[in-house]
């Protein structure tokens, strides 16, 4: 592992992890900044409380039986479609705003939304918070030129051409990569039990594929983006 090497995990929360060779702090917007767990490394995160948890609760409130159901009603509005601005603050929110009592909300509701158009702006949403995730690591002077992806949102690609292009930033599908968290523990316990290195164990799975970030999805979201973070200030108040 080496500096800049990040990790991208659509968990029930969602973190983006990147090991680091030195310690990079920005306590200001909420940048978890600890030692690595392989020597002589250390790591920051961006975390945010509520990712893949986000697509469960929207999916029952369509009336979808899964997210994959989910995926494909968001898929028929398209990228970016209509006005609709959904906060995923459902737990509260930890980088930047570190706020436990934030709350979830959909903006510029009207009388053309929809159910794909509520889901739509939930995937929107939820990439959006990794925007700014990715934003306040790159404050701390931290350079990812690419993300990992693990955990069961790996499964969606549609998904994943949301955030690359939220992000503007490739995303690497690897191989089993949905069940990344777990596979990374056991070999860290494997290291342990048996006092083998990192360098022996710690290789990376094979890349399954990379979706690149689309200009046209890009551009598309950029203006709901601004709107998105303009919307915090307003809705914490109350």
């Amino acid at each position: 592992m080496k500096d800049g090497d990040a990790l991208l995990s659509l968990g029930t929360s969602g973190v983006i992890f990147v090991a680091t060779q030195n310690f990079r702090l920005n306590p200001a917007r909420a940048v978890h900044a600890f030692c690595h767990c392989l020597p002589g490394m250390w790591h920051q995160m961006a975390v945010h409380l509520s990712a893949a948890s986000c697509i469960d609760w929207v999916a029952k409130l369509t009336g979808c039986d899964g997210p994959a159901a989910l995926f494909a009603l968001a898929e028929t509005a398209g990228a970016a479609a209509g006005p609709e601005i959904f906060l995923p603050y459902l737990s509260g929110e930890r980088t930047p705003h570190n706020d436990p009592h934030i709350r979830g909300s959909f903006l510029a509701l009207d009388n053309a939304t929809c159910p794909a158009k509520l889901a739509q702006s939930v995937l929107d949403g939820v990439a959006f918070a990794f925007a700014d995730g990715l934003s306040a690591l790159k404050e701390a002077g931290t350079d990812i030129a690419s993300l990992s992806v693990i955990g069961g949102g790996a499964r969606s690609s549609y998904w994943g051409s949301i955030i690359a292009a939220a992000l503007d930033t490739p995303l690497v599908y690897l191989e089993g990569g949905e069940v990344g968290p777990a596979l990374g523990a056991a070999k860290l316990a494997q290291m342990a039990v048996t006092g083998a290195d990192a360098a022996s164990i710690c290789i990376a799975p094979p890349v399954s594929h990379v979706i690149m970030p689309d200009s046209a999805i890009t551009d598309g979201l950029a203006p709901k983006l601004a709107r998105f973070r303009a919307a915090y200030s307003h809705i914490s108040p109350v």
